[in-house]
């Protein structure tokens, strides 16, 4: 072998995830961009339509209006992008999709917070988080096909995790209050967020105050074009009666009664409200004698978000995303859990593609079966490990 070899062969083994990393960046955007022609139902009925209301406006100034039914800040950004030429739809995936890549590095974060450093496989580990996230189907599906922004308001909340990861509750507090600004989703952590506060004592209460915060600080924008600062309480108290149905193609409990929303809709939120209570509470007493840790609150967060999208009414086939985000980040922060991450990603994908492509691979029911079982076997694991822990929890 020659020295030039050796010394090409040398670099290559030197900078191999660099290399790797940059062959896999590089498919990850082209396969994005040869599926941005697709147009979903959702993208035809509102997303265009809000767009070109927003470009009616001249961009920023459309802010004194409200367009759509989403908060201030995706209609900031959506004013934003305006300003760039470019098909409609293209323009609004593309904002999505940046945001699949902070997700993505969100996610690598925590998992190389959690591991330890001396851990051999570290780099790695975080170099598989970051394009396996990218990877998953449901990201892909929800973001360059949908043109969907689950993907904004879960990178906030993943970034929220990892500041309290690293014992820094008030920027924890932060992201997980622009998540919520984004999403109105995203309070279904929010009763683990109190748990984890509640537990741990390692903040004090009014750090919550920062969470009614960032709700006002990012209405500033429409506050400077006109609209109340308090547009935020409408918006998201029109969004709760905006539809009347037990279920939006989401694979839950709601599969199996009669479509009356007026009967089932409060005894639904009622016995939500029940079961996290009667966790909670479980946990409390038992947390009394043995300290409330990292691997606590990241079980706690996924149950409770899966506890809201199988019991909740009026919920669509793509809330499951933070919690399938999170379950992931936990199984390959404690490598355990394969088989449940990956059950979520295909019950996810299983409900994604009938509305979609309208086409049924296989009856939502079933679909809900499964999903009701993986709740069971995911709720009964983590209830088990947090009374008789086999995962360390961190400190």
């Amino acid at each position: 072998m020659s020295n030039i070899e050796k010394k090409i062969l040398s670099f290559l083994e030197k900078h191999i995830l660099w290399i790797a990393g940059a062959i896999l960046l590089f498919l990850s955007l082209l396969a994005r961009k040869n599926v941005l022609f697709f147009l979903s139902g959702d993208m035809k009925a509102y997303l265009i339509s809000w767009y070109y209301q927003i470009l009616d406006h001249k961009g920023l100034p459309s802010l004194a209006h409200r367009i759509g039914n989403y908060n201030i800040p995706y209609h900031f950004l959506m004013a934003l992008i305006s300003y760039w030429k470019g098909e409609a739809m293209y323009r609004i995936k593309y904002l999505s999709i940046a945001f699949d890549y902070l997700l993505a590095f969100a996610c690598m974060r925590v998992v190389m917070t959690a591991v330890p450093k001396k851990q051999s496989n570290r780099n790695l580990l975080g170099f598989c988080t970051f394009f396996l996230v990218l990877a998953l189907p449901t990201v892909f599906l929800n973001s360059a096909v949908w043109g969907q922004c689950d993907a904004i308001f879960t990178s906030f909340l993943v970034l929220s995790v990892l500041w309290f990861l690293r014992e820094k509750p008030w920027l924890g507090m932060v992201f997980y209050g622009l998540a919520l600004c984004f999403k109105l989703q995203a309070i279904f952590l929010l009763p683990a967020v109190l748990l984890y506060y509640f537990c741990s004592r390692k903040f004090s209460v009014l750090n919550f105050l920062i969470i009614p915060g960032m709700m006002v600080l990012t209405s500033l924008p429409g506050v400077y074009y006109g609209r109340s600062i308090f547009d935020f309480l409408e918006i998201y108290k029109e969004q709760t009666i905006t539809y009347p149905y037990l279920t939006m193609d989401c694979p839950n409990i709601y599969c199996f009664v009669p479509n009356e929303y007026r009967l089932f809709s409060l005894p639904g939120i009622i016995l939500t409200l029940g079961i996290l209570l009667t966790g909670y509470l479980f946990i409390i007493r038992y947390q009394q004698k043995k300290p409330y840790g990292f691997a606590d609150y990241l079980r706690f967060a996924i149950w409770t978000s899966y506890t809201c999208t199988m019991f909740l009414p009026a919920m669509h086939e793509r809330y499951g995303f933070p919690t399938e985000i999170l379950l992931v980040v936990y199984t390959l922060v404690f490598g355990e859990m394969f088989f449940e991450s990956a059950a979520l990603i295909v019950i996810a994908v299983l409900a994604y593609v009938p509305f979609l492509l309208d086409f049924t691979p296989v009856p939502l029911t079933v679909v809900a079966v499964f999903n009701m079982a993986m709740y069971c076997l995911i709720s009964w694991k983590f209830f088990q490990r947090s009374l008789s822990p086999r995962v360390k929890a961190m400190k």
